[in-house]
């Protein structure tokens, strides 16, 4: 254990070898950790005495300590039961049986109140209330996706977690984080595609809850959990390692990094982590009809094309932050003269644009400024534009370059997605609609 302030180390422990799993009470007075002789051991830390032990019937994938530090749960494959409950020196008891699942994977989080804790196995998301034991809500995932081993909840009873798809070999590509309403299943943003460490999806949420960490090959991403945005990275690279674990100080102040070749290192955050909330209380959210906004499209510098959910459409004066003069128009029966639904490439832009602050120059010449709301907030934002790049032979669009490059529209056929070109061509024929007066 070491002095975070004085990088020193002030004590050790010795605790049996072959150790597995290990998480330190959140009273940090005790260390629970799991052996590869199938052994749950829980330690002193001032005097390094074993206080309590539990055998198990198989290794530990997943370990976890309630916030009360009254008990610890863990989930692996041992026969029928995967999930096991503990009080320190009484018998552990199973809660889950008879998941179906191909990988050996899953994960624990708890709620920070300890009522609640959610386990994953490959797919599937299961959550138990922590007093009783009964099962609170069972979300099977769908079998084209990869839930990673990380993942947080809020307090308003959401899930973030890193998605990929599974492609034709079953390897998970193109993660992106996720976040999902624990009651209704769903899914309320995705982020851009993220350069995931070779390690893992590693994932901590600061304890405000107003944003969360991943782990990339770049190093520590910070995203806002109000909408996914990424607002900024803390550069991190060790020659032939990557990031083996993220963790948080209580206060958010401290962010260790554990790196695959045993290093460990604490960066001091400060203030310097601060969620750039977007401002946008002069931009209407809904239509005169009362229509929540969808997207709002630049057609040319000072004039926006705002499209509606049920199908109305405005024109705006303004800039990237505001509406000044809003001016509704009518398109008889547009459907026949657009390539896409405008619910489509909503849907499509969520899940696809590249993250980027309309107030600072595109990224290439030919694109096109692309606002996303949900819930009448904006959420994502960037610029839309295609690009050929003759020696990928690959088309650009945001974050994703080309899925295949022989055939970029590939991924359309296989997953049901849009292309970057018919998303293209699907603004590009909305802003057709504008009068030209």
């Amino acid at each position: 254990m070491w002095d975070v302030e004085t990088a020193q180390a002030v004590s050790r422990i010795k605790v049996a070898k072959g150790v597995n799993l290990a998480r330190l009470f959140p009273t940090g007075d005790r260390l629970a950790a799991t052996f590869d002789d199938m052994t749950v051991r829980v330690y002193e830390l001032a005097s390094g005495e074993k206080s309590a032990s539990a055998h198990q019937t198989g290794r530990t994938v997943a370990l976890a300590v309630s916030p009360d530090a009254a008990r610890v749960y863990w989930a692996g494959f041992f026969g029928d039961a995967v999930l096991w409950s503990w009080i320190p020196g009484e018998n552990p008891k199973p809660l889950l049986k008879e998941v179906f699942t191909f990988e050996k994977r899953c994960g624990l989080s708890l709620s920070r109140d300890g009522a609640e804790l959610w386990c994953f196995f490959e797919w599937d998301l299961v959550g138990f209330d922590t007093q009783t034991g009964a099962e609170l809500a069972r979300f099977r995932g769908s079998r084209s996706e990869d839930l990673g081993d990380g993942f947080v909840l809020s307090s308003e009873r959401c899930a973030v977690a890193v998605v990929s798809v599974l492609n034709r070999d079953d390897e998970p590509v193109r993660p992106r984080l996720r976040k999902w309403n624990l009651e209704s299943g769903r899914t309320l943003w995705n982020s851009g595609i993220m350069r995931i460490s070779p390690d893992g999806s590693l994932l901590t949420m600061a304890r405000s809850e107003r944003w969360l960490a991943s782990a990339s090959k770049d190093g520590v991403t910070f995203h806002s959990m109000r909408s996914g945005r990424a607002f900024g990275v803390l550069p991190f690279e060790v020659p032939g390692a990557g990031i083996s674990c993220l963790s948080l100080s209580p206060n958010d102040r401290f962010l260790a990094v554990g790196t695959s070749n045993g290093d460990l290192i604490v960066y001091d955050l400060g203030d310097s982590i601060h969620e750039s909330r977007v401002a946008v209380p002069r931009i209407a959210a809904c239509s005169r009809n009362g229509s929540p906004l969808l997207l709002r499209l630049r057609n040319r510098t000072g004039q926006w094309l705002k499209v509606h959910e049920n199908g109305d459409l405005e024109r705006a004066e303004g800039d990237a932050r505001s509406d000044t003069v809003v001016t509704p128009f009518i398109v008889s029966d547009p459907g026949p003269r657009l390539t896409e639904h405008p619910a489509r490439l909503h849907m499509e832009l969520c899940r696809r644009l590249q993250q980027y602050d309309l107030t600072k120059p595109p990224p290439w010449g030919q694109s096109h400024p692309v606002q996303v709301f949900i819930g009448g907030e904006l959420v994502v934002e960037g610029y839309v534009g295609v690009e050929s790049d003759m020696e990928a032979h690959t088309d650009i669009f945001g974050l994703d370059f080309g899925l295949n490059a022989e055939n970029p529209s590939v991924g359309e056929r296989l997953d049901g997605n849009l292309s970057a070109r018919r998303i293209l061509d699907g603004i590009v024929g909305l802003l057709a609609l504008l009068p030209t007066d």
